[in-house]
């Protein structure tokens, strides 16, 4: 019992830790490409926060800005001269600092008769609308960004492992087996699309319960489509994580494993295409979650992420394997990393959904506004901000609730 008592406690520090590295990380390459848009264009920046609440840590740079860090290390925000709050909401008064909308509306006005004309230049407001949008996207593009060149090095310094895809097993019963799969057949296309290799496909397929696949393979030299509809099981992670997922019931040729190594270029390219690709699966997840094809009970929140960050983290020493210390830190390095550049693709992903309060939602504005040569009407914003907002607050309550249920069940 005191062993499984100190075991678990010795879990939590580390998630904990893990947890306290990754996140902060990601929020400050977020945040860090709105920044340095606003740099590149001249912006003056009052301030540039990682965390909320009390503050741990504050300084101000050569140009004025306040950097603080926070006491809470769930978020951050960079606060452009002129805005009202974190949202870069406009103020109808440069001094009373109530909120307005993502756009002027009424309120250019005010902002004109409260500001200097070179204060006016330096408020990001003011800005061409262009601008503002290139400002808004930076932070999901710094996302990506971070996403490739952790990808780039992981497959420059350990390679990559390609698993041919070619059946070696069909599972008796299953979902293949009654699709028509053989031992030997290698997979050449899935929905008229180029197989690269077998756990791509397997990606493809977790997220595809209950929908028809056609696939076509090369069995012997003839050519043969099959259609196969996977079935939705409970399944493990790479971590051992209970997960409910699309099956069909293949298993690889493990002699067909082979890791590819890349230089520098083609290191890019692959976290390019890597990065697109785990972009793609998280957009088709969401339509399916918003379709009711995935459970919503496994979204997770920051316990998930500090869940994953730390199994991550430890996983070199919780490996069932006679290797060196060093082998083992370079394991749970590599593994760690690569979990940094999923959520940091998720986070750039959740971003750019179209909900006011968001990234995505402040370039729906700016796109209208681009199209009408004017912002959106002042009460239209306000009401989608609210519901924004309302949307954003449910969306934590929830995810928050998944997280604390799958600690006690």
């Amino acid at each position: 019992m005191l062993e499984q008592i100190l075991s678990s406690g010795s879990t939590v520090i580390v998630s904990v830790l893990a947890f306290l590295v990754m996140l902060p990380l990601i929020v400050f390459i977020h945040e860090l490409g709105h920044f340095q848009t606003g740099r590149l264009f001249g912006i003056r920046i009052d301030a540039f926060s990682i965390g909320f609440g009390p503050e741990l840590v504050r300084w101000r740079d050569r140009k004025g800005t306040i950097w603080r860090i926070g006491a809470y290390p769930l978020g951050g925000y960079v606060k452009f001269f002129g805005d009202a709050n974190a949202a870069s909401a406009g103020a109808a008064n440069a001094n009373d600092g109530k909120a307005g909308t993502t756009q002027f509306g009424s309120q250019r006005e005010a902002l004109e008769a409260a500001l200097t004309e070179e204060e006016k230049r330096d408020c990001f407001h003011f800005r061409p609308v262009w601008q503002r949008a290139a400002v808004v996207a930076a932070g999901p593009i710094a996302n990506f960004i971070l996403a490739i060149v952790l990808f780039a090095g992981l497959f420059m310094a350990f390679g990559r492992p390609v698993v041919e895809p070619v059946v070696s097993v069909v599972v008796e019963d299953s979902a293949a087996e009654v699709a028509g799969f053989e031992p030997g057949d290698r997979i050449l296309t899935l929905n008229g699309a180029k197989v690269r290799d077998f756990d791509s496909m397997a990606a493809r397929i977790k997220l595809a319960s209950n929908e028809e696949l056609t696939f076509t393979v090369d069995r012997e030299g003839e050519i043969v489509t099959l259609k196969a509809t996977p079935r939705r099981t409970v399944q493990q992670d790479a971590f051992g994580n209970e997960i409910e997922a699309g099956q069909l019931g293949i298993a690889a040729d493990n002699r067909l494993i082979s890791r590819k190594r890349f230089g520098p270029v083609a290191a890019v390219g692959e976290g390019v295409r890597e990065t697109g690709r785990i972009i793609s699966v998280t957009g088709r997840y969401f339509a399916r979650l918003v379709t009711l094809q995935e459970d919503p009970r496994q979204i997770g929140g920051p316990v998930r992420i500090a869940q994953f960050a730390g199994q991550a983290a430890s996983s070199g020493f919780t490996a069932p394997v006679e290797i060196s210390l060093s082998e083992r830190l370079l394991m749970s390095g590599a593994n760690f990393l690569q979990v940094a550049a999923l959520i940091s693709i998720s986070v750039g992903f959740l971003n750019l959904l179209p909900v006011p309060v968001l990234d995505g939602g402040h370039l729906v504005f700016y796109g209208y506004e681009a199209i009408t040569g004017k912002p959106m009407n002042e009460l239209v914003q306000g009401v989608l901000f609210r519901i924004g907002m309302a949307a954003v607050l449910v969306l934590i309550v929830f995810v928050f609730t998944n997280d604390i249920l799958r600690l006690v069940l």
